[in-house]
Protein backbone atom coordinates (compact mmCIF):
# COMPACT_ATOMS: atom_id res chain seq x y z
CA UNK A 1 0.00 0.00 0.00
CA UNK A 2 1.30 3.37 -0.82
CA UNK A 3 0.58 5.62 1.71
CA UNK A 4 -0.78 9.35 0.73
CA UNK A 5 -1.05 13.05 2.76
CA UNK A 6 -4.77 12.55 1.84
CA UNK A 7 -4.85 8.62 2.95
CA UNK A 8 -3.50 9.83 6.17
CA UNK A 9 -5.66 13.21 6.74
CA UNK A 10 -8.63 10.94 6.22
CA UNK A 11 -7.46 8.19 8.97
CA UNK A 12 -7.36 11.16 11.12
CA UNK A 13 -10.46 12.72 10.25
CA UNK A 14 -12.20 9.36 11.15
CA UNK A 15 -10.45 9.13 14.68
CA UNK A 16 -12.19 12.76 15.48
CA UNK A 17 -15.41 11.20 13.99
CA UNK A 18 -15.44 14.85 11.52
CA UNK A 19 -15.75 15.79 7.85
CA UNK A 20 -12.83 18.11 6.54
CA UNK A 21 -15.87 21.17 6.75
CA UNK A 22 -16.25 20.42 10.27
CA UNK A 23 -12.83 20.06 11.44
CA UNK A 24 -11.83 23.00 9.15
CA UNK A 25 -14.95 24.82 11.10
CA UNK A 26 -12.86 24.01 14.12
CA UNK A 27 -9.23 24.76 13.13
CA UNK A 28 -8.26 21.39 13.24
CA UNK A 29 -7.25 20.80 9.70
CA UNK A 30 -5.06 23.39 9.41
CA UNK A 31 -2.81 22.65 12.41
CA UNK A 32 -2.86 18.55 10.65
CA UNK A 33 0.59 19.30 8.84
CA UNK A 34 2.32 20.93 12.26
CA UNK A 35 1.07 17.79 14.40
CA UNK A 36 2.27 15.50 11.41
CA UNK A 37 5.87 17.04 11.69
CA UNK A 38 5.90 16.70 15.25
CA UNK A 39 4.65 13.01 15.27
CA UNK A 40 7.69 12.23 12.86
CA UNK A 41 10.38 14.19 14.87
CA UNK A 42 9.26 11.51 17.69
CA UNK A 43 8.75 8.76 15.75
CA UNK A 44 12.25 9.31 14.10
CA UNK A 45 14.02 10.48 17.41
CA UNK A 46 12.74 7.62 19.55
CA UNK A 47 11.80 4.52 17.35
CA UNK A 48 12.82 4.51 13.85
CA UNK A 49 14.74 7.02 12.13
CA UNK A 50 15.79 7.16 8.91
CA UNK A 51 19.29 6.01 8.80
CA UNK A 52 21.62 7.94 6.18
CA UNK A 53 25.16 9.13 5.60
CA UNK A 54 26.41 12.51 4.84
CA UNK A 55 29.07 12.51 2.27
CA UNK A 56 31.29 15.40 1.90
CA UNK A 57 34.29 16.33 0.44
CA UNK A 58 36.56 18.33 3.09
CA UNK A 59 39.84 19.98 1.43
CA UNK A 60 41.83 22.54 3.56
CA UNK A 61 40.33 25.21 3.41
CA UNK A 62 37.47 23.92 5.33
CA UNK A 63 39.74 22.19 8.02
CA UNK A 64 39.28 22.80 11.52
CA UNK A 65 35.42 24.89 10.75
CA UNK A 66 32.55 23.72 11.72
CA UNK A 67 30.33 22.29 8.84
CA UNK A 68 26.39 22.19 9.24
CA UNK A 69 24.60 18.61 8.97
CA UNK A 70 21.75 18.70 6.30
CA UNK A 71 18.25 20.10 6.78
CA UNK A 72 16.42 16.64 7.42
CA UNK A 73 18.97 15.56 10.58
CA UNK A 74 17.23 15.13 13.65
CA UNK A 75 20.36 13.12 15.73
CA UNK A 76 23.98 12.03 14.81
CA UNK A 77 23.60 7.58 13.98
CA UNK A 78 25.72 5.32 16.33
CA UNK A 79 27.15 3.76 13.16
CA UNK A 80 30.69 4.20 12.55
CA UNK A 81 31.70 7.62 10.60
CA UNK A 82 34.28 7.38 7.65
CA UNK A 83 37.19 8.92 5.64
CA UNK A 84 38.20 8.32 2.20
CA UNK A 85 41.72 9.98 1.03
CA UNK A 86 42.41 8.39 -2.12
CA UNK A 87 38.92 6.17 -4.26
CA UNK A 88 41.57 3.50 -5.29
CA UNK A 89 41.97 2.32 -1.16
CA UNK A 90 38.23 3.21 -0.03
CA UNK A 91 36.88 4.33 3.08
CA UNK A 92 38.10 3.53 6.20
CA UNK A 93 36.96 4.22 9.49
CA UNK A 94 36.92 7.43 10.89
CA UNK A 95 38.59 8.38 14.62
CA UNK A 96 38.96 11.43 16.65
CA UNK A 97 41.74 12.31 15.21
CA UNK A 98 39.96 13.06 11.62
CA UNK A 99 36.97 14.73 13.23
CA UNK A 100 34.80 15.49 15.94
CA UNK A 101 31.33 15.95 16.79
CA UNK A 102 30.58 19.83 17.81
CA UNK A 103 27.22 21.03 19.03
CA UNK A 104 24.05 19.79 18.15
CA UNK A 105 24.32 19.16 14.66
CA UNK A 106 27.58 20.39 13.15
CA UNK A 107 31.22 18.57 12.64
CA UNK A 108 34.70 19.39 12.47
CA UNK A 109 37.21 17.62 10.05
CA UNK A 110 40.36 17.47 11.33
CA UNK A 111 42.17 16.73 8.16
CA UNK A 112 41.35 16.66 4.08
CA UNK A 113 39.32 13.56 2.39
CA UNK A 114 36.12 12.36 1.75
CA UNK A 115 33.76 11.80 4.66
CA UNK A 116 30.34 10.07 5.36
CA UNK A 117 29.14 10.90 8.39
CA UNK A 118 26.27 8.71 9.35
CA UNK A 119 22.78 10.45 11.28
CA UNK A 120 19.17 10.05 11.85
CA UNK A 121 17.39 12.20 9.42
CA UNK A 122 13.39 12.69 9.26
CA UNK A 123 11.35 10.20 6.41
CA UNK A 124 9.23 12.75 5.45
CA UNK A 125 8.43 16.35 6.20
CA UNK A 126 4.56 17.76 5.84
CA UNK A 127 3.98 21.55 4.03
CA UNK A 128 0.97 23.40 4.19
CA UNK A 129 0.39 22.93 0.36
CA UNK A 130 0.38 19.56 0.31
CA UNK A 131 -1.81 18.01 -2.33
CA UNK A 132 -3.96 15.10 -1.14
CA UNK A 133 -2.07 12.86 -3.54
CA UNK A 134 0.77 13.54 -2.28
CA UNK A 135 2.91 9.88 -1.84
CA UNK A 136 4.77 10.08 2.05
CA UNK A 137 8.11 8.32 1.69
CA UNK A 138 7.90 6.82 5.01
CA UNK A 139 7.30 2.59 6.09
CA UNK A 140 4.26 1.68 6.79
CA UNK A 141 4.96 1.67 10.59
CA UNK A 142 5.26 5.13 11.06
CA UNK A 143 2.84 6.16 8.19
CA UNK A 144 0.44 4.36 10.79
CA UNK A 145 1.37 6.16 13.60
CA UNK A 146 0.99 9.46 12.44
CA UNK A 147 -2.84 10.03 12.77
CA UNK A 148 -3.41 9.12 16.44
CA UNK A 149 -0.11 11.75 17.63
CA UNK A 150 -2.27 14.21 15.35
CA UNK A 151 -5.55 13.13 17.20
CA UNK A 152 -4.22 13.32 20.29
CA UNK A 153 -2.91 16.77 19.55
CA UNK A 154 -6.49 18.13 18.32
CA UNK A 155 -7.81 16.85 21.31
CA UNK A 156 -5.69 17.90 24.18
CA UNK A 157 -7.55 21.29 24.97
CA UNK A 158 -10.75 20.82 24.75
CA UNK A 159 -10.88 16.58 26.04
CA UNK A 160 -7.99 15.63 27.76
CA UNK A 161 -9.72 12.18 28.56
CA UNK A 162 -9.45 11.60 24.24
CA UNK A 163 -6.23 13.53 23.79
CA UNK A 164 -4.83 10.89 26.20
CA UNK A 165 -6.41 7.62 24.81
CA UNK A 166 -4.92 9.12 21.65
CA UNK A 167 -1.86 9.50 22.85
CA UNK A 168 -1.69 6.09 24.55
CA UNK A 169 -2.67 4.59 21.01
CA UNK A 170 0.38 6.20 19.10
CA UNK A 171 2.92 5.02 22.14
CA UNK A 172 1.59 1.55 21.68
CA UNK A 173 2.13 2.24 17.18
CA UNK A 174 5.88 3.77 18.91
CA UNK A 175 6.37 0.31 20.55
CA UNK A 176 5.19 -1.63 17.33
CA UNK A 177 7.59 0.05 15.22
CA UNK A 178 10.50 -2.26 14.34
CA UNK A 179 13.70 -0.58 13.61
CA UNK A 180 15.64 -3.56 12.31
CA UNK A 181 19.04 -2.34 11.07
CA UNK A 182 21.31 -5.05 9.47
CA UNK A 183 24.94 -3.50 8.61
CA UNK A 184 26.06 -7.54 7.42
CA UNK A 185 24.69 -11.13 6.79
CA UNK A 186 25.08 -12.78 9.55
CA UNK A 187 26.39 -16.44 9.29
CA UNK A 188 27.38 -18.77 12.55
CA UNK A 189 29.32 -21.30 12.05
CA UNK A 190 29.23 -23.82 15.22
CA UNK A 191 32.26 -26.45 15.32
CA UNK A 192 33.04 -28.93 17.75
CA UNK A 193 31.74 -32.64 16.91
CA UNK A 194 27.94 -32.52 18.51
Amino acid sequence: MTYTWGYLKENVLSKLNLSEKEANQQGFLSRFVYYANEAMTQICSVAHANRKFFEVAVNSDSIGLPLTMPNDFIAFDDDVAMIMYDPEYGFYEAHDEHLRYYGYNQVIFNCAGTFRIPYKARWYFFTKDLDNNAIITAPADVCDAIPSYVVSQCYKVDDEQKAAIYRNEFEIFLARIDDTSFKTQRTFTIGGGW
